[in-house]
């Protein structure tokens, strides 16, 4: 049966980011398997940037989002936005799939979080992406774990992994960066840590590597993306991601699983389940347990293996894998 999907996101391909990069993987796939795919957004769309197969519309235009909306069999929205909710009094009962990828409307306690509780607990079937999402909506769902682009995001074999750790992430704060760069700071072993990323805490995390003596072991990298990230990672024996904040899964740490970095994550929300098991968890905010774990991994020798569990567990989170967990979701 070949579906029409309308697919509102508010942040889209060429933006980059967790959502950016799942909502993209996922109308791609959708699009392989035979089926219509059209996209609204509220994301800018670069003039000449394309994505092969599928329509992109402004969310300003309305009468074209209507039209959408009635042409569509299936609505899916990553993440609930109001700005797209004023299509439902058109037809209330369009089968409409929302997947929930982060805690903001279960922490939030608002008019608008309110109200996008109540299309949540009564209009629409959710999509949670990751088990720890789930527990926290306090309503059915379905948990779909995150995929990941594997065509980029592999084992390149020609990389030498010759670094030692990797940040990849926004420079926020809540991305736990200078963390790292405390648990860093106490290492009695020589290391060297790359940072890939930008954002508004660049300058004070350059300052507190200036400060902490370690300019010769950290490296800033700037933004990357697809292969040009992939083969970063593959230079990297261990990759951190140490988020202060709850995090509904993290691509991230799933892409850096499959280009083969030995992967230590905070127990923030759903990174553990990210991982698949197949990483060292600490608790979030602690320097000292982290610390301890980057000891170890710098004491131990370079590996590079995939394990069978670890081969079978990435190709469950491929695009195409993911994808026919919607769609079947979606029939």
């Amino acid at each position: 049966m070949v579906m029409k999907i309308l697919i509102y996101s508010s942040v889209f391909y060429p933006a980059i980011g967790g959502i950016e990069n799942l909502t993209l993987a996922l109308a791609k796939e959708f699009r392989r398997s035979g089926h219509d795919v059209k996209v609204v957004t509220e994301q800018r769309q670069t003039p000449g940037l394309a994505v092969e197969g599928i329509e992109i519309f402004h969310s300003s235009k309305l009468i074209q989002q209507l039209r959408l909306f009635f042409w569509s069999d299936v609505w899916y929205m990553p993440n609930i936005t109001l700005k797209g909710m004023w299509l439902l009094l058109f037809n209330p009962f369009k089968k409409l799939f929302i997947s929930h990828n982060d805690f903001h409307v279960i922490d939030a306690r608002n008019a608008k979080a309110m109200l996008k509780n109540a299309v949540i607990h009564s209009l629409a079937t959710n999509i949670s992406v990751s088990r720890s999402v789930a527990r926290a909506l306090r309503v059915k769902s379905t948990v779909i774990l995150n995929c990941y682009n594997d065509g980029d995001f592999r084992v390149y074999p020609e990389e030498e992994r010759s670094r030692d750790f990797l940040f990849v992430g926004r420079l926020v704060s809540q991305k736990g960066c200078e963390l790292l760069l405390e648990a860093c700071r106490g290492l009695t072993r020589p290391f060297t840590l790359s940072i890939v990323g930008d954002g508004v805490e660049m300058k004070k995390l350059q300052a507190v590597v200036h400060r902490y003596g370690m300019r010769d072991s950290v490296s800033f990298l700037g933004l990357q993306r697809d292969e040009a990230l992939a083969r970063t990672m593959n230079r990297h024996r261990v990759m951190i991601v140490p988020s202060l904040g709850a995090e509904g899964f993290g691509i991230v740490a799933l892409e850096g699983l499959a280009c083969g970095c030995e992967m230590v994550v905070s127990d923030a929300g759903g990174l553990p389940e990210a991982v698949g098991g197949f990483g060292d968890v600490f608790p979030v905010g602690d320097a000292v347990a982290l610390k301890t774990l980057l000891e170890r991994h710098l004491a131990q020798p370079v590996t590079g293996t995939m394990s069978d569990d670890k081969v079978r567990y990435l190709h469950s989170r491929t695009s195409k894998n993911v994808a026919r967990e919607y769609l079947d979701l979606f029939l």
